[in-house]
């Protein structure tokens, strides 16, 4: 059974996977996991320029047991043909799941162009990490004062999936939560309250309400298991 390695765009990102998605895959792939976070010029983390992201990825493509490697990325952040080349070409596709698979093909691609890799997974979560914390208000923000719990329901129930909330510079799911805490007299933090969010949400409820997301979950169960 191979080793997972699943590179993430920033410290929110990596906090999930480590605290809510590794501890869900353990118990049904008895391997290594690891999130490595894509690291920017001059330190930090983020996805700022697609060769950030090879130059994280080229050093584990390199790993002698040829590990699974995947990636979680946003696409909400993704708005520029430095960030992902081919990006314009993608965007003139109708539908946003259409515009995602064709984003990940061109990371697929720039994968393959540092080297040939039959066990890479391109992942870009639609909209944004944050969405999978919408899953189920009800518990996940059963913490905070009822009138945000409020807001995020109805939030929920402007879309017919949870995952269709949409990535308008306005309507973002994280700059929809930054404005509901701040309409409520609270500052969200984007790492600390996204995972503790996520956690009382639970995992199981995300992968169920999350369809896009809980297909690349179980894809990722699938090839390390047949490996």
């Amino acid at each position: 059974m191979k080793d997972l390695y699943i590179i993430v765009e920033g410290e929110t990102e990596l906090e999930f996977v480590n605290q809510l998605l590794i501890p869900y895959l353990l118990p049904q792939l008895p391997t290594y996991i690891q999130a490595i976070p894509v690291s920017i010029s001059g330190g930090g983390h983020g996805y700022n320029n697609v060769e950030h992201f090879k130059n994280t990825v080229k050093p584990v493509l390199n790993y002698a047991n040829e590990p699974v490697i995947t990636t979680m990325l946003d696409y909400f952040g993704i708005n520029s043909e430095q960030k992902m080349p081919g990006y314009a070409r993608c965007m003139q596709l109708n539908s946003t799941d259409d515009k995602i698979a064709c984003l990940e093909q061109s990371l697929q691609e720039q994968v393959q162009r540092i080297k040939s890799y039959r066990f890479f997974i391109p992942y870009i979560q639609k909209h944004e990490m944050e969405t999978l914390l919408f899953a189920n208000p009800e518990a996940g923000f059963d913490l905070v004062s009822d009138s945000i719990k409020q807001a995020v329901i109805a939030v929920c129930e402007q879309y017919p999936t949870i995952e269709e909330i949409n990535n308008t510079p306005e309507g973002a799911p994280s700059k929809r939560l930054e404005a509901i805490f701040n309409a409520n007299n609270q500052t969200y933090n984007k790492v600390v309250d996204a995972v503790d969010i996520a956690k009382l949400t639970g995992i199981e409820t995300i992968l169920t309400k999350c369809q896009r997301f809980n297909n690349w979950v179980q894809t990722l169960i699938q090839t390390i298991s047949e490996t």
